[in-house]
């Protein structure tokens, strides 16, 4: 059964990826095999053809996880999976395309390649109408019982209702139905309550109880929690649950007590020795790689607007310490005016010719590497805000200084999870993200984070 520690790399995901390596490379040996019986495949070897199959797995797998194909929360309808494998087949007939021409040992070509094509894309279009059908009708669910009838309850329920697919399903909600503000008919429906807690959870086969009430005085049912416990049902706080579940902390209804005796917040000199030396090479071979692509930069940013090439602009970093960020000019040299610091907007007419271009593909944020090299910044970590923004936010939104208990980053959990925030209710949102992040910081979750974060400069999300 899916638990929750998978939320980063589901079971059932990881399980629909080797599959599919395998079918991928399956149908290169069926070519192969096909082919060499009739002699027309040369003199390919079957450990040939076993690295072909290796290559055609990794262009048609990286165009599909490009293509969200693997985040199985996002149910496609049959046309949309249609086109997704088809744009992926497509993908595979470039890409070998292009290395049989600059490396023929590991292409594929002739009638083998049209072979292969073929047998790709019928074998994955069977393999994923017939893992939809399972996953929608057979897959093995983990029943999940809410205790509670108030907004705490309805954003743990939307949460559980998103991974369905994942193996997770909401039975209700339990408590008195009466004054509460959810609104059952897009969530759950409330099934009882507290009095008949135990026979609930034995009647729906209830393998999770997830205690989301925000008032517990009163008729708060000890006894059956307990007997629930010991007889094998799983009971958890809703705080620990939404965070495992959702990749973020919920700061709405949330006591500071959380965050003074849950584990995690506190960071080994170790940790934080090793982010900073993985920081630093990075940041080192990244500049030195990306060299001809600043120079190209620079020139256009000055042919195509008056003004410097580089912009500097206060942020706050560790500590609430003040830096100055080096980035790309992408707006008018006068975007600010009179006016002082502004939110950025989409299609910010602020924004020159060449500035949308090199924000779209997060060019202009490349300078940043000069500030991780001078230790304002960490490759990884929470978004940097100006002074004026952090000081409005700290008295509007609760928690809201905690961001400035790690070194800011380059990118960061809340950048591959959250849009482009823009917005003091936006900003509310990617503080939840930041603080899972601080609260789990790891070189692990940070390696997961640069991987999505290629993903996002490649396909252009988020970008302003």
């Amino acid at each position: 059964m899916i638990t929750l520690e998978n939320r980063f790399f589901p079971i059932r995901s990881a399980v629909c990826f080797f599959v599919e390596g395998g079918i991928i490379l399956i149908s290169v040996l069926v070519s192969f095999l096909l082919l060499h019986r009739g002699g027309a495949v040369g003199t390919i070897a079957l450990d040939d053809a076993i690295v072909r199959g290796i290559v055609v797995a990794f262009f048609c797998q990286s165009c599909m996880y490009f293509l969200d194909m693997y985040d199985l929360k996002n149910s496609q309808t049959w046309p949309e999976l249609f086109f997704s494998l088809l744009f992926a087949v497509g993908f595979v007939c470039i890409g070998i395309g292009l290395v049989t021409y600059a490396v023929p040992e590991f292409g594929v070509e002739g009638t083998m390649f049209y072979l292969t094509v073929l047998f790709v894309a019928v074998f994955l279009l069977f393999w994923r109408v017939a893992f939809d059908f399972y996953l929608t009708h057979l897959a093995p669910r983990q029943n999940i019982l809410v205790m509670g009838v108030g907004e705490t309850a309805r954003i743990v329920g939307e949460e559980i209702n998103k991974r369905e697919r994942l193996g997770f399903q909401l039975v209700g909600f339990v408590g008195n139905a009466q004054g509460s503000v959810i609104r059952t008919g897009g969530t759950g429906r409330i099934v009882g309550d507290e009095s008949k807690i135990v026979e609930l959870v034995k009647e729906n086969s209830v393998r999770k109880l997830v205690v989301a009430i925000s008032e517990r005085r009163g008729g708060y049912p000890v006894d059956s929690l307990l007997e629930l416990r010991v007889h094998g049902c799983e009971v958890v706080e809703w705080p620990f649950f939404f965070e495992q579940l959702s990749g973020r902390i919920a700061i709405d209804n949330l006591s500071p007590s959380y965050f003074i005796f849950q584990g995690g917040f506190r960071k080994s000199k170790l940790l934080t020795a090793t982010r900073r030396f993985i920081s630093m090479l990075f940041a080192g071979v990244l500049l030195l790689l990306l060299s001809p692509l600043m120079f190209v930069t620079a020139f256009l940013i000055k042919i195509d607007s008056p003004g410097p090439v580089f912009y500097t602009q206060k942020r706050v970093g560790k500590n609430g310490r003040v830096f100055e960020i080096i980035k790309f000019r992408s707006m008018r040299q006068d975007a600010e005016g009179g006016n002082g610091p502004r939110w950025a907007t989409e299609n910010d007419p602020r924004v020159t010719r060449v500035g949308k271009g090199i924000r779209q593909a997060r060019i202009d944020e490349i300078p940043q590497l000069f500030n991780v090299l001078r230790g304002d910044l960490d490759l990884v970590g929470t978004r940097p805000e100006r002074p004026e923004f952090v000081e409005e936010l700290t008295k509007i939104i609760p928690y809201y200084s905690l961001r400035h208990t790690v070194r800011p980053g380059l990118t960061g959990w809340a950048q591959v999870m959250f849009p482009y925030s823009g917005t003091i209710e936006e900003s509310k949102g990617k503080l939840q993200y930041d603080l899972f992040y601080i609260k789990n910081m790891s070189v692990k979750l940070d390696l997961l984070i640069l991987f999505r974060t290629v993903k996002i400069v490649l396909l252009g999300r988020g970008a302003r």
